[in-house]
């Protein structure tokens, strides 16, 4: 989540603008536009996380806890080196 600062509002209201078709004179509408979404977004998380804690609750309540499966390196997940890095400017070779 992007936090609400006021470069990130105004980056918002920027780009409502310009959808809108760059109108003169509208500068607080698209401000609060901005805020808002902010706003609306901010809440919709705040709202999830108590579902995520109750799912959890549940499952600690039900006795079930979590199986991780330990990760053991072997020749099939040992990382390959990264290939070399070449500029790509559109063109394949």
């Amino acid at each position: 989540m992007t936090k609400i600062n006021e470069d990130n509002i105004r980056v918002a209201a920027y780009y409502i603008w310009e959808q809108a078709g760059r109108p003169e004179g509208k500068d607080a509408e698209f401000w609060f536009q901005a805020c808002e979404q902010f706003l609306n977004a901010s809440k919709k998380k705040e709202a999830a996380k108590p579902a995520k804690k109750a799912a959890k609750s549940a499952v600690k309540a039900a006795g079930k806890a979590p199986v991780k499966k330990a990760v053991t390196a072997t020749k099939e997940t040992a990382k390959k080196p990264a290939p070399a890095k070449t500029p790509f400017y559109g063109i394949k070779k």
